[in-house]
């Protein structure tokens, strides 16, 4: 059965009730017939006629409940064939649609916010001119993954003699989209130290708060 119509007997009485008598009202809102809202009504007095049938204890047995359960599928069947029609039909404004009790999908572009976390960093492996840097989200530190709904990182370093707090003293190294990223010294660097910095950034550039600096000497 279609997921947004009604499933119990007396939901699916009250959407079809509802569905036809505004089809059969004025048929050309809907981009249909008198006709149609004729067969609508129709078909919608069988339904109902079998379904009272099936349901009152004077008139309850297995014969009018199996006949109620064909009903249903002929008329969920006819339901889905009009509602297709008129779902696609441009013309019929969406609050014709809505009055139906259609579904009306949500084309509108879900907005990605700032990141909420920052990165938690580390210092994967130093060797002589380079250091790997890794980097998990606070929300998940056990996981190599960003977080949802992030582009990539940001990452900054400082290079001084002693570690620095403040990212503001770091200058921009690169986009990071991997979980890994290897930054290399130049002769002048080696003995010093390197203080790294990040934040996650969306697609839009909008950025979240600093990570924790990380520090470390850089191999002679």
């Amino acid at each position: 059965m279609s997921s947004w119509l009604p499933i119990t007997d007396s939901g699916f009485d009250a959407f079809y009730l509802n569905f036809k008598t505004l089809i059969a009202a004025n048929p050309t809102n809907y981009g249909l017939q008198a006709s149609d809202g004729t067969a609508l009504a129709a078909d919608y007095t069988a339904w109902h006629n079998a379904y009272l049938a099936a349901t009152q204890e004077t008139t309850r047995t297995k014969a009018t409940v199996a006949t109620k359960n064909t009903q249903k599928r002929t008329s969920m069947s006819l339901v889905r064939g009009y509602a297709a029609q008129i779902r696609v039909n441009r013309a019929v404004t969406e609050a014709l649609k809505i009055g139906l009790g259609l579904h009306i999908p949500d084309t509108t572009p879900s907005v990605i916010p700032p990141p909420a976390t920052k990165p938690v960093l580390s210092i994967a492996r130093i060797e002589q001119g380079s250091q790997q840097v890794r980097a998990t989200d606070e929300a998940t530190p056990n996981k190599r993954s960003r977080p949802v709904g992030s582009a990539g990182m940001l990452l900054y370093r400082a290079i001084a003699t002693d570690a620095v707090n403040d990212p503001a003293q770091a200058t921009f190294v690169g986009f990071v989209g991997r979980p890994d990223f290897t930054c290399e010294f130049t002769s002048a660097d080696r003995g010093k130290t390197v203080t790294y910095f990040a934040r996650w950034t969306n697609a839009k550039g909008q950025t979240g708060p600093w990570s924790q600096g990380v520090s470390s000497s850089i191999a002679a």
